[in-house]
């Protein structure tokens, strides 16, 4: 039985992936990196609570190795016209840039598995919080890769072109974590990094969220991954730039 093309791609990607150190060191090291500070931050204080460091963990993985190192992945693969050829392969546009996009999702979800355990191995009380935190933070921080990726015009400038959006994430976790959880306001889910960091105080049962609480963050965050994905497939540049 023959793979779907987005797995066929995701693959090529990955045997790819093995074989940049550069690529691993950022997209890899460096987030785990960060997300180690946080654990250690919070043993050593205690102030911002499990779930809220469990929060900030989760957006800097969304923010560096599925916005970064996908946004870096998408313009080096149309520099090289390899965005183009697939396209003409036959697979969909969707399939092309799930599978381009796929290999930066997984290794995201391998870092959280490794922070969770460095933190402590406990598992979030409400598991579902936390799942949709990370499926709809994929798909936005892959959105924002897609809209990122159109207008950097080489891989070199990704870690400036991919600032402004990540701010949205990185800031917003920040203020959702200096805002006592029930002072959170519906208006400040439109940023992703609250939702995100609300989920992941939801699901480790820190004090002040409730299950209400939670569907709200759950659903803003849903309603940001349809809208940036709309926008990424209206914005998407296959041909290499000029």
């Amino acid at each position: 039985m023959r793979a779907p093309a987005w797995a066929l791609i995701a693959g090529a990607e990955l045997r790819m992936l093995g074989r940049s150190v550069p690529a691993v060191a950022m997209g890899a090291v460096v987030p785990a990196a960060l997300g180690l500070l946080i654990v250690w931050a919070e043993h050593d204080t205690g102030r911002a609570g499990r779930g809220t460091a469990a929060g900030l963990q989760l957006v800097v993985l969304l923010t560096l190795t599925v916005h970064g190192m996908g946004t870096t992945t998408l313009v080096s693969r149309r520099t090289q016209s390899v965005l183009k050829r697939l396209r003409t392969s036959g697979a969909s546009d969707a399939a092309v840039l799930t599978g381009t996009l796929a290999p930066s999702a997984l290794l995201m979800l391998l870092q959280a598995v490794v922070l969770i355990v460095a933190g402590g191995g406990r598992l979030p009380g409400r598991p579902w919080a936390p799942i949709a935190a990370v499926g709809c933070g994929i798909l936005v921080a892959g959105g924002y890769a897609v809209i990122t990726a159109g207008w950097t015009a080489a891989p070199e400038l990704a870690q400036l072109t991919t600032a402004p959006l990540a701010l949205t994430f990185v800031g917003g976790a920040f203020w959702a974590a200096r805002t006592p959880a029930p002072d959170v306001e519906l208006w400040m889910l439109a940023l992703p990094g609250v939702p995100v960091t609300q989920l992941a105080r939801l699901g480790w049962d820190e004090p002040g969220m409730t299950t209400a609480d939670g569907l709200a963050a759950a659903a803003a965050l849903a309603i940001l991954a349809g809208a940036v994905t709309l926008a990424a497939a209206r914005v998407t540049r296959w041909d290499p730039r000029r």
